[in-house]
């Protein structure tokens, strides 16, 4: 049986050591690969039991909210393997990470009745030419955009600032796959508010959330396990690691 602690200990040291999101994925899902997927479903849980403030093992914990990206580098046989063996062991935590939860609530992002007055004379290739623009009054009339690619180019927009970010992940109804284009984005998922943001929308895929939620402050999952709008998995699990961190500040202070 490997030493899955000096394994995750070089895991870390060496995703960390990579300059490119996409280059640390791919050593985490080969190093998973490798393993039998007892082991790997291990691996993820020693990684995701050390302190929320661990850099390192944020990184991983940042590359895992990319579901998509993990099974498709992993293939269907592995990821499923991975999350049965986790079910056995009873690593719930783990086990979560690798289910497809419906969103606790469905909708799609649009236009308020206003907003809209103004915006439905423009095609879908205006707006997404709009999208690039510099002008700021361009970019605020494309917040509630529908369109993936328009809200796409939002983000990566470097006149847009983190409170029209914060609009976009905040906004109700929503689309997942919008939601989940702000929590995958390289700049804007590093901000916490940002999260936070995603994290709290019921029109967010709980998948989504539950990957987020490993970085949320004590009080924000306090908030979290507490909102009925939340889908109920997503509370239990803002619960359970409530419950984690007070019993690790319970061992520091004895």
């Amino acid at each position: 049986m490997p030493d899955i602690e000096a394994l995750a200990a070089k895991l870390l040291k060496d995703i960390s050591a990579l300059p490119e999101e996409r280059m640390r994925l791919a050593l985490l899902c080969r190093t998973l690969a490798a393993l039998a997927p007892e082991d790997s479903a291990r691996l993820l849980d020693a990684v995701y039991n050390r302190d929320i403030k661990d850099r390192q093992a944020s990184i991983v914990r940042s590359l895992m909210v990319d579901d998509d990206a993990v099974q498709g580098l992993l293939g269907d046989a592995a990821y499923n393997s991975i999350y049965l063996a986790a079910l056995r062991g009873g690593l719930t935590r783990i086990s979560r990470l690798f289910t497809g939860y419906e969103p606790h609530k469905k909708g799609v992002s649009g236009y308020e009745e206003e907003e809209f007055i103004r915006m439905e004379h423009l095609t879908l290739g205006e707006r997404r030419a709009l999208s690039k623009s510099q002008l700021k009054t361009r970019i605020d009339m494309l917040l509630s955009d529908p369109d993936p690619v328009v809200i796409g180019n939002l983000l990566d927009n470097p006149r847009i600032t983190e409170a029209e970010v914060l609009k976009i992940a905040s906004k109700r109804p929503n689309s997942g796959r919008i939601l989940k284009l702000v929590a995958l984005h390289p700049k804007w998922s590093k901000r916490y508010e940002v999260a936070k943001a995603v994290t709290l929308n019921p029109y967010t895929l709980p998948r989504v959330s539950i990957a987020l939620i490993e970085k949320m402050l004590t009080q924000d999952l306090s908030a979290i396990s507490e909102d009925g709008t939340i889908h109920p998995e997503v509370r239990e699990i803002a619960k359970d690691l409530l419950l984690k961190r007070g019993k690790k500040g319970k061992r520091k202070g004895q």
